[in-house]
């Protein structure tokens, strides 16, 4: 859930950014980041799979790189690499990673 989490981050900062969507290998390079990171691996299925519901979460929530306090959260993650688990942005986007993660649970 944690590297969900990364990458649905990751798609917002890319939003913020450039107003465009990163593509699958901006996904690629950051789950290896965060995988190198935490001491993790994953294989290439479960990457893919993960950055296609990541993106979707990143879709929803766009709007809120307008607001003051996403974007402070955006630019706190772009500046450190790390998720803040206390700010606004990451507790919404952990909550859709934790549905998303229970609905793909169910459906499998």
């Amino acid at each position: 859930m944690e590297l969900l989490c990364w990458l649905t981050c990751g798609s917002l900062g890319a939003w913020y950014l450039n107003e465009t969507w990163p593509s699958p290998s901006f996904h690629v390079e950051a789950a290896h980041k965060w995988l190198d990171r935490h001491g993790r691996t994953a294989d290439w299925l479960c990457i893919a799979r993960l950055s296609a519901i990541a993106l979707d979460i990143a879709q929803r929530h766009a709007s809120f790189v307008e607001a003051d306090w996403a974007r402070d959260a955006v630019e706190e993650i772009l500046d450190t690499d790390e998720l803040d688990a206390q700010a606004r942005l990451v507790v919404a986007v952990l909550g859709d990673c934790e549905r998303a993660l229970a609905d793909k649970r169910v459906a499998d």
